[in-house]
C-alpha cells in the first residue's frame, strides 16, 4: 500500500498541476483574442510593426487575390455533415502571401473555391497551429487543390513555391468577406473552466488516496495493539 501511495500520489498532483497550467494558457488565450479582436482593423503591411504574437488575434484587411494553391482538410464535422474546412494561399498587393482559412463547405460547394478577380478582405491574424490529425499517416493528394487530413506550417512550407514564403500564421476569414464559407474557428477547443474542473478531478483523487491511506494504517495500527 505504501508503495502503491509513494507512485500514484505525485503523479495525480502532476497531472492536477499540468490541467491548472492548461488552463491559464488558455485563460491567456482567450483574453488576448477578447481584447485583440475589440481593436479596430490594421492593414497586413502593418503586422510588421510589432512582434508577431502581439497581432495574434487582430482583424486584418488585405488586398489582392486568391490563388490556385487551396488545401481541402478533410473530415470536419459541421451541424451533423461532413465536409471540408478551405484553407487558400492568399496574394496581396505588396506580394505578401497568406494562407487564409476560408472556413467549412461541403462537398458541393468546393467547386465555388475559385475567386480569380482582385478583392479585399477581413480575417482575423492568427497562430499556424496543426489543424486535423492524420491518423493514419496517409500522405496528402497531388496537385491542387490538396485533400489533406492534417494541415500544419510545415507542410504547407514544403508544398508551396520557396517564392510564396507565406506568413507563419492563419487569417480566419470573416463571413463577410469575398469567397467566404462558412467560419467555424474557434481561438480554443475548451475553456479554462474545462482544465479547472479536470485539475479538481486529479486533486480529489490524490486527497482521497492520502486519506484512504492515513484511515487503513490507523486502523491497521489499532488492530494490531489489541
Amino acid at each position: 500500500m505504501s508503495i502503491f501511495v509513494i507512485v500514484f500520489f505525485p503523479l495525480l498532483l502532476s497531472l492536477g498541476a499540468w490541467q491548472v497550467v492548461r488552463g491559464f494558457d488558455k485563460q491567456d488565450v482567450l483574453d488576448q483574442y477578447d481584447f485583440n479582436k475589440s481593436l479596430a482593423p490594421i492593414e497586413s503591411y502593418e503586422l510588421s510593426m510589432e512582434g508577431i504574437e502581439k497581432n495574434y488575434y487582430r482583424t486584418v484587411s488585405l488586398e489582392g487575390q486568391f490563388m490556385q494553391e487551396s488545401y481541402l482538410l478533410d473530415n470536419r464535422i459541421y451541424r451533423q455533415k461532413s465536409g471540408y474546412e478551405i484553407f487558400s494561399l492568399f496574394k496581396t498587393d505588396s506580394n505578401n502571401y497568406f494562407l487564409i482559412n476560408r472556413g467549412w463547405a461541403d462537398k458541393k460547394e468546393t467547386t465555388k473555391m475559385k475567386f480569380p478577380k482582385k478583392v479585399r478582405i477581413q480575417g482575423l491574424y492568427t497562430p499556424f497551429k496543426r489543424f486535423g490529425l492524420n491518423l493514419s499517416k496517409e500522405a496528402p493528394s497531388y496537385g491542387w487543390p490538396k485533400l489533406v487530413q492534417e494541415l500544419s506550417f510545415q507542410q504547407a512550407l514544403n508544398d508551396l513555391s520557396p517564392e510564396y514564403n507565406p506568413q507563419p500564421a492563419v487569417i480566419q476569414l470573416s463571413a463577410g468577406s469575398p469567397g467566404a464559407f462558412e467560419p467555424i474557428w474557434r481561438p480554443t477547443i475548451f475553456k479554462a473552466a474545462r482544465h479547472y474542473g479536470y485539475a479538481v478531478q486529479w486533486f480529489g483523487l490524490a486527497l482521497v488516496l492520502l486519506i484512504s491511506y492515513i484511515y487503513f494504517g490507523t486502523q491497521k495500527d489499532n488492530n494490531e495493539h489489541n
